[in-house]
């Protein structure tokens, strides 16, 4: 779960290829544990929430984004509301076979 984290960060603003269904996951999680834990004990400091958060919906949309892909829909998809649970839940579509050449 760590490395699907990480994975998250690491391809923080790549809209580009599939994320798996525990990197989705995992991410999400992450991104609603901050909230909830930065409105919990951020001292009533509704700035810093938001500043952090923002800097979270980059990864969060590319996640989301790669996500679509791996379900074989568009990346356009996530400005459906609800779209965002059903990603939670939706199967992966098997990657079509490259042209690699024979040897």
């Amino acid at each position: 779960m760590i490395e699907a984290l990480n994975d998250g960060f690491r391809r923080f603003s790549d809209f580009r290829g599939r994320s798996n269904k525990l990197q989705y996951r995992s991410f999400l999680l992450f991104y609603v544990l901050t909230d909830l834990l930065l409105s919990a004990f951020g001292g009533g400091s509704t700035t810093l929430n938001n500043i952090v958060m923002l800097c979270l919906l980059l990864p969060l949309l590319a996640v989301q984004i790669r996500r679509s892909h791996d379900t074989g829909k568009s990346g356009w998809w996530i400005l459906l509301p609800f779209y965002s649970i059903y990603l939670i839940f939706a199967r992966s579509v098997p990657e079509e076979p490259t042209d690699t050449p024979q040897n």
